[in-house]
Order: structure tokens, then sequence, then C-alpha cells
């Protein structure tokens, strides 16, 4: 009878009076900690004991406890001994709660490990701006344009600030605040600009006020050109080219060029002189045999400015006098 007895104790009879085989052991998990977490990833982590039978293994991850995503399956050998699981999740929002929980298959069956959560942080705020156009030609307008970046970086304040040459006053608001779009972006209008200037914009919306980099807009001279010429004998010309210069730059070196293909060529030269206390004035006469395009360039004696252009000229001599 207790021989019987422990027969029995050591088997499970199937319908056919046959013993059947022991059914593998589930295996077991357990959900780690997240690490290395980031606005858009994050690290999972985990141990799985496969219990002697070969494993697959992932994270379930969503934004719920319905999870809907998992990570990449890693495949584990038949090991009797607990070892350390590892996923990584991308893709990610930033400023929002992930639900995750390891998971482990083998020919046991399949074991859920406890649910846990992290939450990504937000994108730290940044600005980036631009200024166009760039040279903007002295007495012009122009856009200082940009975006806010990073969580809460749309319905923000922002300021421009402006520092002129010779960038010793420090920087200083010009004019109202501006918000920025749903998306971040933002832009000021600027009538004219007087002088080479630094520019910057600072985010005052809550928290900490953020500063974009510093850019330079560069201001060119403004020149006006006026074209005369006239025969001296068949075949030759006198060209002369005079205009004004704004601001006022007495002792600017004043340069007329002449298009060659692409090219523009340096043709003769001359200064500008003094026509009151905002304008400066030049005249250079230059002799020539064939038209063209031509140009003037005046190159500045001071930093505030840089150089300017006037408008391409076509010269025609044929019947000119």
């Amino acid at each position: 009878m207790m021989r019987f007895a422990a027969i029995c104790a050591g088997l499970v009879l199937g319908a056919s009076g046959v013993a059947a085989a022991a059914v593998p052991a589930k295996p077991v998990v357990t959900t780690g900690a997240a690490t290395a977490v980031t606005y858009q990833s994050a690290g999972l982590t985990g141990t799985v004991n496969p219990e002697g039978k070969p494993t697959v293994y992932f994270f379930q991850v969503g934004t719920s406890a319905k999870y809907g995503g998992q990570s990449a399956p890693v495949s584990l050998a038949g090991t009797t001994a607990a070892v350390a699981a590892a996923g990584q999740v991308g893709g990610l929002k930033p400023a929002t709660k992930y639900f995750y929980r390891l998971v482990a298959v083998s020919a046991g069956g399949t074991t859920l490990g406890g649910g846990k959560a992290f939450t990504t942080p937000k994108i730290p705020l940044s600005v980036g701006i631009t200024a166009v156009p760039n040279p903007t030609v002295f007495g012009a307008g122009l856009t200082v344009a940009g975006t806010v970046s990073g969580t809460g970086g749309g319905d923000r304040d922002v300021v421009l600030q402006e520092n002129p040459y010779p960038f010793t006053a420090g920087f200083q608001s010009v004019g109202n605040a501006a918000v920025t779009t749903a998306t971040g972006s933002f832009a000021f209008n600027l009538l004219s600009l007087p002088v080479t200037t630094q520019f910057q914009v600072v985010s005052i919306g809550g928290g900490q006020a953020v500063g974009s980099p510093v850019t330079t807009e560069d201001v060119s001279l403004a020149v006006t050109t006026r074209v005369s010429r006239h025969r001296t004998r068949p075949g030759s010309y006198t060209i002369r080219f005079t205009g004004a210069i704004a601001p006022a730059e007495v002792g600017a070196r004043v340069g007329v060029e002449r298009l060659v293909g692409r090219t523009w060529e340096f043709v003769a030269g001359g200064g500008a002189t003094s026509a009151g206390a905002q304008s400066s004035a030049y005249s250079v006469t230059i002799h020539a045999h064939h038209g063209g395009f031509y140009r003037v360039r005046v190159l500045p004696v001071e930093g505030g400015h840089v150089t300017g252009y006037g408008p391409g000229t076509l010269v025609r001599l044929a019947g000119v006098v």
C-alpha cells in the first residue's frame, strides 16, 4: 500500500493511462528601474530567470497601463539563473508619463512583470534668431526673426535687444515685447538701422529667462549713382560717375568697377568729399572704348558700416556725341 502511494505521488496519469511529461516552468521576471531617461528615450531594466528553457523577453511600454508598444525582443539561453535584462525605447514625447513592464516568453508560458512608470523631462528651451537682409543698406529696414524651441516655447513673451557699434554700451531692449506663435516663432520688423548692430532675443516667459546667441547685423553705406558720358574722339569716350554716400563718409575710398564675364573688375578710383552733415559726394571719371555694366563701390573709413555699392548700370556708348 505504501509502495502504491509513492508511485501515485510521482506520476500524473493521462487519459490513456500513460504518465504525462512534467510541465516546464514559466520564466520568472522582475521589472526594474528606468534609466537614462531623456525627453525622447529611456533605458529599461529588469531580471529574467528562464527556468531552464530558451526564453525571449521584451518590455511593453505606453502612455497608459494598456501599453501598446514594445522594445526589441532579446533571446536568452535556457539557464536556471536570473540574468539582467535591458531594453531601449525611443520616439518618446517630452513631459509625458510612460508605463512599462518586462515580459518573458518560453515553452513554459508567458510571464508578465509588475508594472512601473517614468516621466520624460521637458525639452530645454533655446532661442535661435536670424536677421535679414544682412547686410542692410543704411536707412533701410530689416527683420529679426527666430524660434523659441523646447517645451513651452509657444505663446511666450520675447524681447529684442540691441547693442550698436562700437558694442560698448551693452544690450538694451528695443520697443515692446512680442508673443511667440503656438510653434514658438516670432519676428521683429525694424524700419531702419543707422549703424552696424548686435542683436539678441530673450524669452521672458515663466521660469528662467533664455537668450539667443548674438547675431551681428551689418549696415552698408547707401550709394547713389549718376552717369554722364561724351565722346572725346572717334572710338574714345569719357564716362563720369557722380553721386552721394550716406551717412557722411568723408575720405571713403570710391572705386568704379566694370563687369567682365561674371567678375567685377576695378577700373578707376577716387575719394569721397563733404556734402553736408548727412552725406558725402564723389566724382570719378574714366576713359573707355566700350560700354558695359558698371557699378560704384565705396569702402568706409570707420567700423560702424560696411562696403556699399551703387546700382549696376548699363552704359551704352554707341551714338554718344
